[in-house]
């Protein structure tokens, strides 16, 4: 287990393209950090430069307090977990697991001791004479994940091991890892573009944009209270709605509103009296068994939007239906021109 931070830790290419601008980041021992992002945002590049794959340009990367800028992968005592396992095909399991503690020379009576202790967390006993070609994709991934646990190293990384996965194998591999964080109280960080992976995983979450960490936070921190305006679209699905403050009349530039927080007021759900009460038309709905959406076009000048309704209550009506739309005051954020969070008073 290990202790990890990054000081304005910054990565510019050749030719003066920048990946990431000064990211800071403190992670404690035994924490399951989870970096989340859209394609190049450098959440990849932040893993690789903790790994030694990729040199830092500026900054400092500490692990227990040692500057390992300079120091070989090999050398820093972590283990990495790729999204294409990396698994040699023509070794068993076995020998894929034996692999790096083979060359560091370690006694085989250990070696097989080793083995057989992560194949009892991680379920593959029976597997290990086979070969990588015999297993599903979710073994394939344990097997990954059981060569990094043999090495007993300071901390876990991970760099998308669930994206080559079908919905179901990643929903039931999210479990997994969550029980084997748990068992191994490691230091995990994890890269991800997947939301869903990010607030089911981590401890805390830190949300990347074009090479800047926009948020840091628990998964309920992110959600409820995002700081900008590009976390508040990025994390939650539907994303949140976002509305010119004026057509509320509000100073704010932007006003955003989850999906569940906005209501179809009716005569058997009224508005309470803080609640903004805005009028349009349900332009179509959604049904996804367990959501109901409900897409309202909302009256006013053409700026106004089409807002996301998630229905609480089951009483979304059929499109073209008029309705009224309320949303309560401590419900709403407030952003100025710029994206970023504002406090009215």
């Amino acid at each position: 287990m290990a202790q990890l931070a990054l000081s304005d830790v910054k990565k510019v290419y050749p030719g003066g393209v920048t990946a990431v601008h000064g990211a800071s980041l403190d992670i404690a021992d035994g924490e399951f950090i989870v970096l989340v992002g859209p394609s190049g945002c450098g959440k990849s590049t932040i893993l690789r430069m903790v790994a030694g794959l990729e040199s830092v340009s500026d900054g400092d990367i500490l692990i227990d307090d040692k500057r390992v800028n300079d120091l070989e992968p090999g050398d820093r005592d972590i283990a990495m977990v790729f999204q294409s396992y990396a698994l040699y095909p023509h070794m068993s399991v076995y020998d894929n697991m034996a692999y790096g503690l083979n060359n560091q020379g370690m006694a085989r009576v250990d070696i097989s001791k080793r083995i057989q202790e992560a194949a009892d967390v991680l379920q593959l006993g029976e597997f290990l004479k086979r070969k990588p070609r015999q297993l599903s994709g979710g073994q394939r991934q344990r097997v990954a994940m059981g060569r990094a646990i043999v090495r007993e190293p300071k901390a876990f990384l991970l760099d998308e091991p669930l994206s080559n996965l079908d919905a179901k194998l990643r929903t039931h591999m999210r479990g997994e890892l969550k029980q084997l964080h748990k068992r191994l109280n490691a230091t995990f960080i994890y890269v991800t573009h997947d939301q869903v992976e990010a607030m089911s995983l981590a401890n805390r979450i830190v949300v990347m944009n074009a090479g800047r960490i926009e948020q840091i936070g628990t998964p309920r921190e992110v959600y409820a209270r995002p700081k900008t305006r590009f976390v508040a679209e990025f994390i939650g699905s539907p994303p949140m709605n976002f509305l010119p403050g004026q057509s509320i009349g509000s100073s704010a530039a932007l006003v955003g509103v989850r999906p569940e927080a906005l209501a179809i007021t009716t005569d058997q759900f009224k508005s309470s009296d803080d609640s903004i009460t805005l009028e349009g038309t349900i332009s179509s709905v959604e049904d996804l068994g367990a959501d109901r959406f409900a897409h309202v076009a909302l009256d006013g000048p053409t700026e106004a939007r089409t807002v996301v309704i998630r229905d609480v209550r089951g009483i979304i009506p059929d499109p073209g239906t008029r309705v009224s739309v309320s949303v309560a005051g401590n419900d709403l954020h407030y952003f100025d021109q710029d994206g970023q969070v504002v406090q009215l008073t």
